[in-house]
Formats: C-alpha cells, sequence, structure tokens
C-alpha cells in the first residue's frame, strides 16, 4: 500500500482553505526593506542536511502566498525557501507611479532582496509567469548569485493573446476589469463583488487583485506586452536552467516554452494534468520534481 499524498492546493481550496490559511506552521511572514518599500516576505528554514535556499517570485497579479503549499514538502528535503510579493503585489509597498516599476527596478528587488536576507552565493531562482520575466532580468543583471534558474510556467517573450485587450480594460476601468473578465469568462456573474455574493475562496482572489497597486499591474502587463527574447543572453552565462510548466498551460505557448528549452540546452519537464499553475495543481509533485533538479546543482 502507497502512502497517501497531501492534498495539492487546489484540493485545500475546494475545501474552503484560501492560500494564505495553507501557510506551514514552521514558515515565517516577515518584510525586508528594498528601495523604500517594504516588501512581504515567508521564510521557512530546512529540516535535516541542508541542501541549498530558493528563492520564489510570484507572477502577475499574485502574492507570496502563491506558493505556500510548496514550502512544506522543499524544506524536508532540505531546503530553505524564501518567497516574496514583489513591490507593489498584494501583501508589499510600492511606488504610486509606473516608472517605479521598471523592469530593471524589478530585477534589482531580487539581488536587494538576496543581499539584505543574506542568502548567499548559490540560491536557486524561481520566477513563476510573469515572475520568470523578472528572474531572467535579475540573471543577466548578475548571474554570481545563483546557483540555477528555473522558468515556472513562463515564457522567453510576448505571449500573444488578449494581452492588448486586458490593458485597455485596466486603463479604461481599472484593475476591477480582470476580475469582470475571470467572471465572464468562467460564466459567473460578474456583479457578485457588489452583491456580497463571493465564496471565501473568490473573496480572497479577488481581494489580492483590489489589494494589488494599480501602477504595478499597469507596468507589469505593459512588460509582458513589450517582452523581448533574451534566451541567447541567457545562455551566455552558463546557469543551469530549468523550463517546466503544466502540460495545459494557457499563457505562453507550451510550443515556445519547449523551444527555449531546446535553445538554453536546459532540463524540460512537463507536470501533467496541471495548469498554468502547476504548483496549485500537482503540488507535492512540483515540489519533488524541483528539488530533484536543485539537489542537482
Amino acid at each position: 500500500m502507497t502512502a497517501q499524498l497531501p492534498l495539492n492546493s487546489v484540493e485545500l481550496e475546494a475545501q474552503g482553505i484560501t492560500l494564505a490559511q495553507q501557510l506551514p506552521d514552521r514558515a515565517t511572514r516577515g518584510t525586508v526593506e528594498v528601495g523604500g518599500y517594504q516588501l512581504a516576505t515567508i521564510t521557512i528554514e530546512a529540516v535535516g542536511p541542508y541542501r541549498g535556499t530558493a528563492l520564489l517570485v510570484p507572477g502577475y497579479t499574485s502574492s507570496a502566498d502563491t506558493f505556500n503549499g510548496l514550502l512544506q514538502p522543499l524544506y524536508q528535503r532540505g531546503y530553505k525557501v524564501v518567497a516574496f510579493s514583489q513591490r507593489g503585489q498584494s501583501l508589499s509597498e510600492g511606488p504610486d507611479n509606473t516608472d517605479g516599476y521598471a523592469l530593471e527596478r524589478l530585477g534589482a528587488d531580487i539581488h536587494d532582496i538576496i543581499g539584505k536576507l543574506e542568502l548567499g552565493n548559490d540560491v536557486h531562482l524561481l520566477g513563476h509567469s510573469f515572475g520568470g520575466v523578472v528572474s531572467i532580468e535579475a540573471v543577466l543583471q548578475d548571474h554570481s548569485p545563483f546557483a540555477s534558474l528555473t522558468m515556472w510556467n513562463s515564457g522567453p517573450r510576448n505571449m500573444g493573446g488578449d494581452l492588448l485587450e486586458q490593458r485597455y480594460g485596466l486603463l479604461e476601468h481599472g484593475p476591477r476589469a480582470y476580475y469582470v473578465g475571470s467572471q465572464l469568462a468562467a460564466g459567473k456573474n460578474p456583479e457578485a463583488d457588489i452583491k456580497g455574493e463571493l465564496n471565501v475562496i473568490e473573496q480572497y482572489y479577488y481581494d489580492r487583485l483590489m489589494s494589488t497597486n494599480p501602477a504595478q499591474l499597469e507596468a507589469g502587463i505593459n512588460i509582458l506586452i513589450d517582452q523581448v527574447d533574451r534566451t541567447v543572453e541567457l545562455s551566455r552565462t552558463g546557469i543551469p536552467v530549468l523550463v517546466s510548466h503544466g502540460a495545459n498551460d494557457d499563457a505562453w505557448p507550451i510550443e515556445m516554452q519547449r523551444e527555449m528549452a531546446e535553445q538554453l540546452g536546459a532540463d524540460y519537464w512537463v507536470v501533467a494534468n496541471a495548469g498554468h499553475s502547476a504548483h496549485a495543481d500537482r503540488t507535492h509533485t512540483s515540489a519533488q520534481l524541483l528539488a530533484t533538479f536543485w539537489d542537482e546543482h
């Protein structure tokens, strides 16, 4: 008889347990001052033989809590893990002007966090989605602090799709436009928030979105629209790279992610039965995959 695995994050959410409530007891919340702003952090120390340190960068409209399900299986594999909300994201402070969210500044924030938290010079950097774009920038600024880079459900250049329409909605109607769009796409009532009809999980994601600085949202989508392919530059650093995504990832085209891995000579692992947030859909599997890659580097 095989041991039963812990529930995935999405399965816990189905029981009404939010991402914030999935934080392990051993993890600690904190803040770090970067560029005059307090950025929210979540840290969990390794147990048993220490294998390394990982820094996790969340995607667009996300926060540090997105990785909470990964923390326990990763610390049990010997990894200290730090996740943070990027400037202007939910839980973190940030400027009210888009200039304060230039890609160069976001990449520099990663280096500042590594220095201020004294994470050392062998950090396994993981960027989810938009966080991958920022992580590439950080590596190209200075790759010396990094033992590896994981592009987690993220791609090398403009993903296409409806980014321009999303930006138009954001500029015309504000952050709530993203909520309305997602509700309509799911066939749900776009006025459920106004009517107080959101369930606890829907309310969590609504609050996360609405507590994100609008300037961060505007700057972030501009970065995604303007994203150019830097794969050749990245390959010249010589840093070990893992490209991994859910088999049903619907953000960057899967072929684009696979081509990036081939050009980099990177490890390329697909998580079956998972979408754009593979760590939520297949939490334990994702953690073991990541730890296995990090063990090798």
